[in-house]
This record gives C-alpha cells, sequence and structure tokens, in this order.
C-alpha cells in the first residue's frame, strides 16, 4: 500500500484464535495485521471469483 492508500475503514471484531492466526502470518510476512486482513480478504475475493477494480489516487 502506498503513502497516498485511502481505503474504507471498518471496525470488525474476529474471534481470539482468528485474529491470533491473523497475528502470526502478519508477524511471518513483516506485516500489520490490518494490512494481512485486507491481503487475505483480497485473496479470498479472488479465490470466488470476485475481481476487484483497483483505483489510483492521482493526487
Amino acid at each position: 500500500m502506498s503513502p497516498k492508500y485511502r481505503g474504507k475503514r471498518a471496525n470488525v471484531t474476529f474471534p481470539p484464535a482468528v485474529f491470533d492466526a491473523i497475528a502470526k502470518i502478519a508477524k511471518a510476512e513483516t506485516r500489520t495485521v490490518s494490512a494481512m486482513v485486507v491481503i487475505l480478504c483480497d485473496e479470498a475475493l479472488k479465490q470466488r471469483g470476485v475481481e476487484i477494480a483497483i483505483e489510483e489516487n492521482n493526487d
């Protein structure tokens, strides 16, 4: 994600085991938990055949 990334925000409550698993993967990949959640959601959507159009900021 670039410094100009302006994504939508959402508050999500994870079961502790799910959060811990995400945090473990994030740590192994040197990412924040937030960035890891975005990556995992993107991967899951692609697996379901959902195409995501990435909008470029031209600021």
